[in-house]
Order: C-alpha cells, then sequence, then structure tokens
C-alpha cells in the first residue's frame, strides 16, 4: 500500500471524509474533529480529509487547515487532506504560509487539495470577482511552488504582483497540491500538480476525468494520484445505516440549494431546484451501500477498474453531519475492523497483474 501523499507501481491509499462540522442546530461541532481524526489513524486509514464552505447556517468548516492544525495534534501517522481549499478566495502568500505551519505542526503530512470555487456568494462576502477564477487558481499555484522554497521571489502575473517575497518557514518537504474540478480547464490544471480528487464520484464524472487525464503526459507519471471520493452507508448497529442517510440527506438537500446561484459540477450533471433532491432519494448519491461485504466488494471493483494508475486514492464519505459523536467514531472502528483488513488483502492480488 502507499500513502495519500505519494505513490508506487499499481499502489492504493484509503481515506477517509468529509469532515465539515455541520450540526443540527445548537453551533458546529469542530471539537469532536481531533477525536474523529483519531479514529481515522487507529482504524487504519491513509487519510484524513476536511473540506471548506462559507456563510452556511449549518456551520460548515470555513477554515480547513486550522482544522487539521488540530487534528495534527491528535495523530501522528495519517495523511491530513483538504478536499479543498477554495485557493480563490485567498492571498497565495497566506495560503502559503498557513499550508507551511500545518505541514510543521503535522510532522510533513499535509496534503494540499485546492479548488476554484462556484458559489456566487461565497465570492461575494468575500470582496473577490467570480470571473477569471481559473486564472487566479493557476497563479495561486506558481506562487506556492516559489513560497515553499524558503527563498526570496518576484513573482509578476495578471493578478498578483509580488516583489521581493520570502515566505517563512519553508515546509518540511515539498507539500503534495492536488486539484478538485470537473470543468474541462480544471482537470487539465490538475495534470501539473500531485494529483486530482473526484469529489461526487458519479460514473460520469469519473470516467471523464479518468479519460482525460490518462491523455495527459502528467498522467503517466507514477507519482500522480488519482483520487476519487466514495460515499458509503453501512448496514448493521455498528454501521448506523439509516442515521447516515438522514444525515447525509439533511446536507445534500442543504448543499444542493446552495447550489442554484452556482455552476455545480462545471454542468455536467443537471441543476438542483425546488425543495426535494435533485435525484430523489439519497441512495441515489450514495456508491457504496450494504453489508461490510458488499462494501469490500464495491471498493474493490473500483479500484480494478482503474487499477491503470500508478498511483490510486479512495477516499470513503463516512461521516455525515449532526450525527452523535460516539457513533461516528464506533462507524470508523467498524470500517477499520470489517471493511478496511478485507478490501487490503483482496487488493494485494491485484498488485502483481500487469493493468
Amino acid at each position: 500500500m502507499t500513502s495519500a501523499t505519494g505513490g508506487t507501481a499499481h499502489g492504493v491509499s484509503i481515506g477517509l471524509s468529509l469532515y465539515t462540522g455541520q450540526a443540527d442546530g445548537g453551533g458546529p461541532r469542530f471539537v469532536d474533529l481531533p477525536l474523529l481524526a483519531a479514529a481515522a489513524e487507529g482504524a487504519g486509514f491513509d487519510a484524513f480529509w476536511v473540506s471548506e464552505h462559507h456563510g452556511f447556517d449549518d456551520g460548515y468548516l470555513p477554515s480547513p487547515l486550522v482544522a487539521l492544525a488540530a487534528a495534527a495534534q491528535a495523530t501522528s501517522t495519517i495523511t491530513l487532506a483538504t478536499g479543498v481549499v477554495l485557493a480563490t478566495l485567498q492571498h497565495p502568500v497566506r495560503l502559503a504560509e498557513d499550508a507551511a505551519v500545518v505541514d510543521h505542526l503535522s510532522g510533513g503530512r499535509l496534503l494540499l487539495g485546492l479548488g476554484s470555487g462556484y458559489l456566487p456568494a461565497e465570492f461575494t462576502r468575500q470582496g473577490t470577482p467570480m470571473a477569471g477564477r481559473g486564472r487566479r487558481l493557476a497563479e495561486a499555484l506558481e506562487v506556492l511552488r516559489l513560497a515553499w522554497t524558503g527563498e526570496r521571489f518576484t513573482y509578476h502575473g495578471r493578478l498578483w504582483s509580488l516583489e521581493g517575497v520570502r515566505v517563512t518557514p519553508a515546509p518540511l518537504r515539498p507539500i503534495p497540491v492536488w486539484l478538485g474540478g470537473y470543468a474541462d480547464a480544471a482537470i487539465d490544471r490538475a495534470a501539473t500538480t500531485a494529483g486530482h480528487l473526484v469529489g461526487r464520484a458519479s460514473p460520469e464524472l469519473v470516467d471523464r476525468a479518468d479519460r482525460r487525464l490518462r491523455a495527459s503526459v502528467r498522467a503517466g507519471d507514477p507519482t500522480f494520484t488519482f483520487g476519487v471520493m466514495l460515499t458509503l452507508a453501512g448496514d448493521g448497529p455498528r454501521a448506523a445505516g439509516a442515521s447516515a442517510r438522514a444525515a447525509f440527506a439533511r446536507q445534500q438537500l442543504g448543499y444542493e440549494r446552495a447550489q442554484t446561484e452556482g455552476d455545480a459540477y462545471a454542468g455536467r450533471l443537471p441543476r438542483p431546484a425546488g425543495d426535494r433532491l435533485l435525484l430523489g432519494g439519497i441512495d441515489a448519491y450514495i456508491q457504496l451501500r450494504g453489508d461490510a461485504a458488499t462494501l469490500v466488494e464495491g471498493i474493490v471493483t473500483t479500484a480494478a477498474s482503474l487499477r491503470h494508475w500508478p498511483s490510486l486514492h479512495l477516499s470513503l464519505r463516512a461521516l455525515y453531519p449532526g450525527e452523535e459523536t460516539g457513533l461516528q467514531v464506533e462507524r470508523v472502528a467498524w470500517l477499520g475492523d470489517e471493511v478496511l483488513p478485507e478490501v487490503r488483502r483482496r487488493l494485494g492480488a491485484l498488485q502483481d497483474v500487469a493493468p
């Protein structure tokens, strides 16, 4: 197996997602994050993922790097990953500094996933123009690479102009940067980084990113990681699938209401409307559901279908807002006891077979 930050021949890593801090009334549950990150590490996950949005009524996490700084103190080996930081909403030098600090606090375990954002309200509240966000993200990547050298640098782009800037501390090692996004330009841009994360594992979105990235030069590099986030709901008392479905449905409905003002999934899926879930029931949004054996089969089948990637990361979305913390910890432990060992045993057989 590999870590989420690197790759070896036919390596598959498995992460836990997606911590957002949301709660059903009473304010966000950020205090639970270190406990859940530690539970993910104890269960044998390779990475722990957090996300970012701004201004949501239920307290969606607005500061993922701050959150991962807390998670770093509760863990020692697991990769800490952002899926994704909205890089277009902040100054790239500040982003470089914050990421470097988290890298130090974690002992070099940060994986920085970045995205351009798509909700107009988030840009308006930040006083940032939404137009040109692709260019803004591209320049942020360029600035990050210069800033993390620890050397003084000058940069003149269309949007940012920096003269004689030095960022300290430099990170402990080159921080791997992945990009999310569904538009052609976003996928092409990801090919110049260390990885790409498909945040919604709809077959058409996964297939499109897979085909487009495989056609790029960078995708042939074994250090490039193709990442897919798979949403799951397990059956049985320890998995608490009914609770997961109910919590996910509440979150998804709020998410879709916010998306009515934005260009979700780069227009590749229908736009949400009204007070009902776009796809009907919540099971339509869940890629993996059933008992442990069924989840294992689904994870292994997904990995096998993408085994042409030298480095593949599957992030299992099993954390949902508003659930009782102990229930979520027990679900994570169940995955570590009943699902991950068998997945890794099965995937071991794929290691020696050429794609």
